[in-house]
């Protein structure tokens, strides 16, 4: 009796969901600290800094946060926390995304070893930063972690997308953004975030991985934890945004996406998804609705494919965000 392709999908994704597993990175309260500069680019980000900023400074030697035109207390509630706070003016100049610009604004100047990357809605855990540096042999190395999911549409399908790219493969130049740690001297010698292929990207980390070679991504959801989106509408922008960069063979991914829940049956993928929920400390129950998670996030990819070769921007902080084919880069298989 063969075995469905679906199946046989299935089976592949368990496979490397077990791979996976040696990208695990765990606290080492041994790690000797670091000197390093902690980077925080924000824009309308006054809800959730003080957090960050609270969470990075026991374990760095500065902390600027780079307000980027945000129109909320932003800057107020940085300072009130302990950071240093670069103000941008204006729209980034052509070429140039805000994030990017951000960055590489707050990495001016510094003298330190190292330089970290933090988005703003992220906490770290106290040995993060010294656990990262001590694990990692390279040149730059980044992490992923824990969500914080509030509403239902958080809940139901940012852990899933996590499942679905752990079980598609990591592609070459994996990054992530939410917490990348690189030697300052080799940031400087490729340019950093003023990389030619850096400075306009959507995803900045994998290209920024890419300029400086050798990077070392870890999933780490005991260093940090993280709230990604806010609900629907973020979601939807956030994930169309990155979706047609990231996946350069856009049927390939569709097909690991979908795959799964094709068949008659798709009872496999259920359990694979609860049991995936439940180790990352997320709602296992969610997993019986896995088939719809998957239907809409294909139909998210979808978007950002048709929105990338129509060249339909999607907004995203209130600023137009022109979306990145790039078909001639290769994933991995």
């Amino acid at each position: 009796m063969g075995v469905s392709p679906a199946t046989a999908v299935s089976l592949a994704g368990l496979a490397r969901m077990g791979w996976a597993a040696r990208r695990f990175l765990a606290p080492d309260p041994a790690a000797p600290s670091i000197d390093v500069r902690v980077v925080i680019p924000a824009r309308d980000e006054g809800a959730v800094v003080a957090a960050c900023v609270a969470a990075v400074l026991p374990q760095s030697t500065e902390v600027v946060v780079v307000d980027d035109g945000s129109s909320d207390g932003t800057a107020s509630a940085a300072t009130a926390a302990g950071a240093n706070v670069v103000r941008l003016e204006g729209d980034p100049p052509v070429g140039w995304l805000g994030k990017p610009r951000a960055c590489l604004a707050g990495a001016e100047g510094a003298t330190t070893e190292w330089l970290a990357f933090v988005d703003a809605d992220v906490v770290l855990a106290p040995p993060a930063l010294a656990t990262m540096a001590a694990a990692t042999r390279s040149t730059s190395t980044s992490i992923v972690g824990g969500l914080e999911c509030r509403s239902f549409w958080e809940r139901l399908l940012l852990p899933e997308l996590g499942l679905a790219l752990t079980q598609e493969g990591f592609p070459p130049g994996f990054a992530s953004g939410q917490c990348f740690l690189v030697r300052r001297d080799h940031y400087e010698a490729v340019g950093g975030h003023g990389h030619p292929t850096v400075r306009g990207s959507v995803i900045d980390d994998r290209d920024l991985a890419l300029a400086l070679g050798g990077h070392d991504a870890r999933l780490a959801p005991n260093l940090m934890t993280a709230r990604m989106y806010s609900g629907w509408s973020a979601i939807r922008a956030g994930l169309t945004k990155n979706s047609a960069a990231l996946h350069s063979r856009p049927l390939r991914h569709l097909a690991w996406l979908l795959a799964p829940v094709a068949s008659r049956r798709p009872w496999a993928a259920v359990v694979v998804s609860a049991g995936g929920r439940l180790v990352a400390g997320q709602n296992p129950a969610y997993g019986m609705l896995c088939p719809v998670a998957r239907v809409v996030l294909a139909g998210f990819a979808l978007e950002s494919l048709y929105r990338a070769r129509t060249g339909r921007p999607v907004e995203w902080k209130g600023r137009p965000v022109g979306l990145q084919y790039h078909p001639q880069r290769v994933d991995a298989l």
